[in-house]
């Protein structure tokens, strides 16, 4: 069995921000979901800072001891000789520490190439409020929607989302960590790639909890999954590095009913929201009874029909967004 670490603060409250369909995915398969650090939108993921590159790879010292063995016109010294010597095999024999076991800087370039595809993840955010963004970017069919302006496909699914919440510990608790790989939770930190630097004693995790400043919206607090086997080999030669062929994690759940602490049903879409207020307006003249008219009732009656096909017994609420603001004395309360 494998390691668990917890660097946070078990009780940490948790959201995760999920289409209905990837939502009713896990209930029914009772597991979560982890992605390879490879398949991430950012592909600065996994990686490091320049200022630490030479603390991984030895290549240009590879290069500089190249360029002094090239042939010259004057024959070279036996002191010159030895020296040349004597830096090749500290070429060879340099090493550094990393999340996989010591490496060789030899193979550093192979490392830094390929440690991303041994790696996984499952994000969270500990925002104590709810992120329209996050319901955006999260909660449609195919997170992060890269398809034509207009995609009906993802059209369909907007107001159709939810948001689980729990806390850090009751996650770990449920989790069943599969033979063989350690399990880090860690709040991530957001950073300048080019011009932030890593003591060399941070480099064996923290690269793998830190993203680029543009998703700093995030808050994330990551569970990072990776096998603690030594017989990975990240090779300088060509083709000979091990490739990793398991592209996802699903680790399985052992309570559901004390894994989500809530459900949070996602807001209507802002089209639908505006029309219903529009209407309602021009009918009763207040905004007294908007909230009940904003209610995802659709998505709540799918959602317990749900919880009841697997005897979940979860709080659901709506979402905040669909509170109203008082406009006269009906609406104060």
């Amino acid at each position: 069995m494998g390691q668990v670490k917890i660097e946070i603060p078990r009780d940490t409250t948790v959201k995760r921000y999920l289409s209905f369909q990837n939502f009713e995915r896990l209930i029914k398969n009772q597991s979560l979901y982890f992605s390879r650090f490879d398949k991430f939108e950012d592909h600065l993921e996994g990686g490091i800072n320049r200022r630490n590159y030479h603390n991984i790879s030895n290549s240009l010292s590879i290069f500089d001891l190249a360029m002094q063995r090239w042939p010259s016109v004057s024959p070279r010294t036996e002191e010159e000789t030895q020296a040349l010597r004597k830096s090749e095999t500290e070429i060879f024999e340099n090493t550094f520490p990393s999340i996989l076991g010591t490496q060789k800087k030899l193979d550093g370039d192979a490392f830094l190439k390929n440690i991303s595809s041994w790696l996984y993840a499952n994000c969270w955010t500990d925002l104590g409020h709810e992120c329209q963004a996050m319901w955006q970017l999260y909660g449609s069919s195919g997170s992060n929607c890269r398809h034509d302006k207009g995609c009906q496909e993802c059209a369909e699914t907007i107001g159709n989302s939810v948001c689980i919440e729990t806390t850090a510990g009751a996650i770990v608790d449920n989790l069943e960590l599969p033979e063989g790989y350690n399990l880090t939770i860690r709040k991530v930190e957001y950073i300048d790639h080019r011009t932030s630097h890593f003591h060399e004693d941070d480099l064996v995790m923290r690269p793998y909890f830190s993203k680029a400043l543009h998703f700093s919206y995030e808050n994330e607090v990551r569970f990072m999954l990776w096998p603690e086997s030594n017989d990975i080999k990240f090779s300088h030669k060509h083709d000979q590095s091990t490739i990793n062929n398991q592209d996802n994690q699903q680790l399985k759940l052992k309570d559901l009913n004390s894994f989500i602490h809530r459900v949070i049903l996602a807001p209507p879409p802002p089209s639908k929201i505006y029309k219903t207020r529009s209407l309602h307006m021009e009918r009763f003249g207040t905004e007294l009874g908007l909230e009940d008219e904003l209610s995802n009732k659709n998505l709540k009656t799918k959602v317990e029909a749900l919880f009841r096909a697997n005897n979940l017994n979860i709080n659901i609420t709506e979402s905040d967004l669909i509170q109203i603001s008082p406009k006269d004395c009906y609406t104060l309360g």
